[in-house]
C-alpha cells in the first residue's frame, strides 16, 4: 500500500470566490464575417477559482479571499455600464476621435461590414483587446487582468498552480477559461501572451450549424447582407437549443413538401377508391411526386 509521502503531488486545496460585487452590466454585439448581432446588453457575473498544492500557507490560507475580492471587484467596476468595444475586430473599422474640449473626451465610430455605423462617446466605451466580444473572450481577458493584479509570482510561491475564471452572461450561460499560472521564470511578455485573445481563435472559414434556429429567438440579431459585403452566403449561427419550431429552414422545407402534396392531390394522383387517407398514402404520394420532378 502506498504511503501518503509516496503519492504523486495532486491538488488538495482550492479557493473559489463568487461575490455579488463581481458583476458588470454592459452592452455589446458579436460580429464576424457575414454576421452581426443587434446591439444588446447583459448582466455579467464573474467568479474566480485558484487551485493549490497539498499544503496551505503558514497563515492557514491558500490565498486570502480578501485579495481576490478586492482585485476582481475593481476590474468588474471598470467595465460596468460601458459598451464593450472589440478593438481587434476583423470585420469593423474602428476610429477613435479625440477631442479634449469635449466633456466625453471624444468619440468612437464603428463601421460594420453591413454598412451599419455606431458612434459612442469615448468615456462610455471599454476599449478591450478582444476580437468578437464573446463571453469566452471576456473570460480570457479577465483571467489576464486578475492574474496581473494578484501577481503570478506571489501566487506560485504560495503553492498555486492554476487559475480559472468564469464569466456568465445570464443564468445557465457561462464560459470558463482555465490556465496554468506562469512561474518566476516566465518573462513579462510570456505572461502577457497567455491572455492574448487572438491566439486562442482558430483561423479559417466558419462552419455553419447544420440546422440553426431563428436568430431572433436568442439575443436578437441582425444578419449582414453577404451580397452587399461581397462575401459568400453564410448561414446564421447562434447559441441555441436543438432545432425547434422556430427553424426557418425546416419550415421552408415542410412548406415545400406540403405544396407538393397539395398539387398531387389536386391532380387526382391519390385516386378515388379510398374513403380514408392515412400517413402511408401521403408518404407514397410525396415519394411519387418528388420522383417525377413535380
Amino acid at each position: 500500500m502506498a504511503t501518503i509521502s509516496s503519492l504523486a503531488p495532486t491538488t488538495a486545496f482550492e479557493v473559489f470566490v463568487a461575490k455579488d460585487t463581481f458583476k458588470f452590466n454592459a452592452a455589446h454585439f458579436v460580429a464576424y464575417k457575414g454576421f452581426r448581432e443587434r446591439l444588446h446588453g447583459h448582466n455579467y457575473r464573474v467568479s474566480v477559482r485558484l487551485l493549490g498544492s497539498r499544503k496551505i500557507g503558514p497563515d492557514g490560507y491558500v490565498l486570502d479571499f480578501g485579495c481576490v475580492k478586492a482585485v476582481t471587484k475593481k476590474i468588474c467596476k471598470d467595465l460596468n455600464e460601458h459598451f464593450l468595444c472589440p478593438m481587434r475586430s476583423d470585420v469593423m473599422t474602428i476610429v477613435v476621435k479625440k477631442d479634449d474640449s469635449c466633456v466625453d473626451g471624444g468619440t468612437i465610430t464603428l463601421t460594420c461590414e453591413d454598412g451599419s455605423v455606431f458612434v459612442f462617446p469615448e468615456k462610455d466605451c471599454a476599449m478591450l483587446p478582444i476580437v468578437h466580444a464573446t463571453t469566452e473572450e471576456l473570460a480570457i481577458y479577465l483571467w489576464g487582468k486578475i492574474l496581473g493584479a494578484l501577481n503570478s509570482d506571489y501566487l506560485v510561491k504560495r503553492g498555486m498552480h492554476t487559475m480559472e475564471v468564469t464569466v456568465a452572461e445570464a443564468v445557465g450561460q457561462e464560459a470558463v477559461f482555465r490556465m496554468q499560472i506562469p512561474d518566476s521564470s516566465a518573462s513579462e511578455d510570456d505572461v502577457k501572451a497567455l491572455s492574448d485573445v487572438g491566439s486562442y481563435i482558430k483561423n479559417g472559414d466558419i462552419v455553419p450549424m447544420p440546422c440553426p434556429t431563428s436568430t431572433e429567438a436568442a439575443h436578437g440579431s441582425a444578419s449582414v447582407s453577404s451580397a452587399a459585403a461581397g462575401l459568400p452566403p453564410v448561414k446564421k449561427q447562434k447559441r441555441s437549443e436543438e432545432c425547434g419550431d422556430g427553424c426557418k429552414d425546416c419550415q421552408a422545407k415542410l412548406s415545400a413538401k406540403l405544396q407538393q402534396l397539395a398539387e398531387a392531390i389536386n391532380a387526382g394522383s391519390l385516386g378515388g377508391n379510398k374513403n380514408k387517407v392515412d400517413a402511408k398514402d401521403l408518404e407514397d404520394l410525396l415519394s411519387k411526386s418528388e420522383g417525377s420532378g413535380r
